[in-house]
């Protein structure tokens, strides 16, 4: 995919989530909360994230970037999967989320490299974002949970939220059009 199409990519998404939210407002606080802990998400999450590493990322290895022992990192990353759902099974669907994001973002950062487009320094910026925030629930994903406990206190603060993704969603679609 190129610059445009990851910008056309990214502001549906936002301002789906944003759109959603808005109107799941009563909604949206308890559903994350179920989603932060199910089983179900968590499992479907992890199997695209090792998924997308193995055949975008290991695949894709030269020798130079240990090509030569693609079997051995991918044995480590199925590992790796079979070993969350036995040892770290708390919040695994925000971690895997998190992983997915930062796949995402990897992508768009990478097709936004020395692009001269004025129009791309918005997308970037939404994709730092997302990388700090995927970072941070990823670590500790228990402030996942805080957050929208912490959201569903106050309406407004989901109104507020909602209304930031929608904005950020429908500015950076107006945007991708000068790429």
């Amino acid at each position: 995919m190129n610059l445009f199409q990851f910008s056309i990519l990214t502001s549906i998404i936002l301002a789906t989530v944003g759109m959603l939210a808005w109107l799941k407002q009563q909604r949206v606080c308890s559903a994350m909360l179920v989603f932060a802990r199910s089983n179900r998400i968590a499992v479907f999450l992890m199997t695209i994230s090792l998924g997308w590493f193995l055949f975008r990322y290991v695949q894709n290895l030269s020798d130079a970037d240990f090509g030569n022992y693609k079997l051995i990192i991918g044995l480590v990353a199925v590992f790796i999967y079979f070993g969350s759902f036995a040892l770290v099974k708390d919040f695994l669907a925000v971690r895997s989320l998190s992983i997915i994001c930062l796949f995402y973002a990897r992508e768009v950062l990478d097709s936004a490299w020395l692009q001269d487009s004025p129009g791309r320094l918005l997308l970037v910026t939404i994709t730092y974002v997302i990388i700090v925030a995927a970072l941070y629930f990823g670590a500790w994903p228990f402030r996942f949970r805080d957050f929208f406990i912490w959201l569903d206190k106050r309406d407004y603060r989901v109104k507020l939220v909602a209304l930031s993704f929608s904005i950020a969603g429908f500015t950076t679609l107006a945007v991708s059009f000068t790429l």
